[in-house]
């Protein structure tokens, strides 16, 4: 089977998307030898990712490389030119005009029905959506939720819709190495005991409602607030209301952690937080399970399915549901081990090997229903 997957956002940056790309390439690997993956990119790839010799870099850069262009213009052609079997739009995108059986990926649908959290030119390009539901052969969502998300609003592609779930990055584990762990805590300049939240810093996330929270209670713990992540667009209200929260060094902003950095990051905090109004997946709270730290998400989307019961879950909407979660998990040493062992042990039931396996399973029907 040749598969042809669009693999574009690796060049980038590496978070969101890129990670989920890069992850899953690396299941592929480990477990397929036999089929051919071509990688379409209008930019040259990094030169980290490491992949066998049935994985090749294919560069599209006209008419020209940047833009919809090369993707809706030059792509269809050259697929046919390579003899793709199967294409899968990774970036939950779509040629127009595809000369092949299609996949796409679906990780959520929030820049198409709440223009509210993105940016409106996000929202622009997400209208034309229903477009991509409609011309894709099937459609992977990252979570049952992501599905439901499709019944309800594109109920005509509910039947060619699978869910494929995503998993923590197969490196992700606990870190013990206290000069490890206290050579991080001075790069990020840490304090001995600390709340974590890890993400991009955008309405989405909820941080307003979760610095007020934790002013709420912050003079019965011990625990700072370490909020990292890069900022994102319209962070300039989080920033505001920090600098008038009278928290002081209470709280402190890290800005972007670098990949290798987030175990030990989530490994010196005392719990994760991470109560978001509107996730596809929601993959920070594995990464958090996966390191052995406690957490606390959102009771919304596709949270509680990632968590099952190895979380708190609160309303996001409620400020005094996040303090009382937070000052609860502070306060109980053993609730926190206990939500530390479930946490490992819910990890450990998601894997990017069974993510690809699954994936492959998509094409392999797809292309059986194509040859009947």
């Amino acid at each position: 089977m040749r598969i042809g997957l669009e693999v574009s956002p690796l060049a980038i940056n590496s978070t969101g998307i890129p990670n989920y790309i890069r992850r899953l390439l690396r299941g592929f690997a480990s477990l397929d030898t036999g089929n051919r993956y071509l990688m379409y990119t209008n930019r040259p790839l990094p030169e980290d990712l490491d992949l066998p010799s049935n994985f090749h870099e294919v560069l599209v850069n006209r008419p020209l490389p940047r833009f919809q262009l090369w993707f809706q213009l030059a792509l269809p052609g050259r697929l046919r030119k390579d003899g793709v079997d199967v294409f899968h739009g990774l970036f939950s995108r779509l040629p127009l005009r595809m000369p092949v059986p299609s996949v796409i990926t679906s990780h959520d649908l929030s820049g198409y029905r709440m223009p509210g959290m993105h940016k409106k030119w996000t929202h622009m390009t997400n209208l034309i959506y229903p477009v991509y539901m409609r011309r894709a052969d099937r459609i992977i969502a990252v979570s049952e939720f992501t599905a439901g998300e499709i019944g309800k609003y594109f109920p005509e592609s509910s039947s060619k819709t699978r869910v494929v779930h995503e998993a923590a990055p197969p490196e992700y584990s606990r870190v013990t190495d206290r000069a490890a762990l206290e050579e991080l805590r001075g790069k990020y300049g840490l304090p001995e005991r600390y709340v974590l939240f890890l993400g991009t810093l955008e309405p989405r996330k909820n941080l307003p409602r979760l610095l007020e929270a934790y002013i709420s209670i912050m003079g019965e713990i011990d625990h700072s607030l370490v909020i990292a992540g890069g900022m994102g667009w319209k962070s300039r209200e989080l920033l505001d209301s920090l600098a008038s929260s009278g928290a002081g060094d209470r709280v402190r902003l890290t800005g972007f952690v670098e990949a290798e950095d987030v175990p030990g990051l989530m490994s010196l905090a005392d719990m994760f937080v991470y109560p978001s109004l509107y996730e596809g997946f929601g993959l920070p709270i594995l990464e958090a399970m996966a390191c052995g730290t406690p957490v606390i998400t959102s009771s919304v989307s596709s949270m509680p399915e990632v968590a099952g019961s190895a979380a708190l879950l609160v309303n996001p909407l409620s400020v005094e549901e996040i303090g009382q979660a937070l000052l609860r998990l502070a306060a109980d040493v053993e609730l926190r081990s206990e939500l530390s062992s479930r946490g490992l042990e819910r990890e450990a039931g998601f894997s990017w090997e069974r993510a690809a396996r699954e994936t492959l399973a998509v094409y392999e029907e797809l292309l059986a229903e194509a040859g009947e």
